[in-house]
């Protein structure tokens, strides 16, 4: 899934967990894991100007960001200091992993295509316990990905979250405005 799917679905996913904490930062959450894996992924790709398990350990877009360790760190942090912003991108990372887990599926038993056969993100939620690699990746670039991802459920998934980002945004228009302080410095 990309942006639109992650930030609409997965917003009405953490809905009835973050009914008090800063609705901003669940959305940055709901981003976060794609935030870290994929620049890391295409950054290498670059670099080394190969791809997937050519690559080593970063192999696919689903790494460290993906994993069960990063977000029982994020969960532990909000513990440990009571803060609702860690507890936001909580549960916002929880949101993504669970519809990266629903694409897996949807991908490899109901349409039956996959690299390899194997979620790339039940490599990543299970590093390094259960694995000691990511999945395997084929894709050199991001736009190839792009394009690649629109014949599958990911483009379902993009406009299901587009349409709820925009129903959000017509009937509570004021939780999308910065704060206030913000507004005032900007002059929005």
């Amino acid at each position: 899934m990309w942006v639109f799917g992650h930030l609409g679905i997965g917003s009405k996913l953490a809905a009835p967990f973050s009914r008090r904490l800063p609705y901003g930062w669940v959305l940055v959450g709901t981003l976060l894991p794609d935030l870290i894996d994929k620049p890391l992924y295409y950054a290498a790709a670059a670099i080394t100007g190969r791809r997937g398990a050519e690559i080593g350990l970063i192999s696919c877009t689903r790494t460290f960001g993906h994993t069960a360790l990063f977000l029982f760190a994020l969960a532990y942090v909000a513990f440990l200091r009571k803060s609702k912003v860690f507890a936001a991108l909580t549960i916002g990372v929880a949101t993504h992993l669970v519809l990266d887990g629903f694409q897996d599926y949807w991908i490899i038993r109901v349409l039956h295509e996959s690299v390899d056969g194997v979620s790339s993100l039940r490599l990543a939620a299970l590093w390094p316990v259960f694995s000691d690699h990511f999945g395997n990746f084929p894709y050199a670039s991001a736009a190839e990905h792009l394009r690649d991802s629109f014949r599958s459920i990911t483009g379902v998934g993009e406009a299901v979250g587009a349409a709820i980002l925009g129903w959000d945004y017509w009937k509570n228009g004021k939780r999308f405005m910065p704060p206030r302080w913000l507004r005032r410095r900007a002059r929005i």
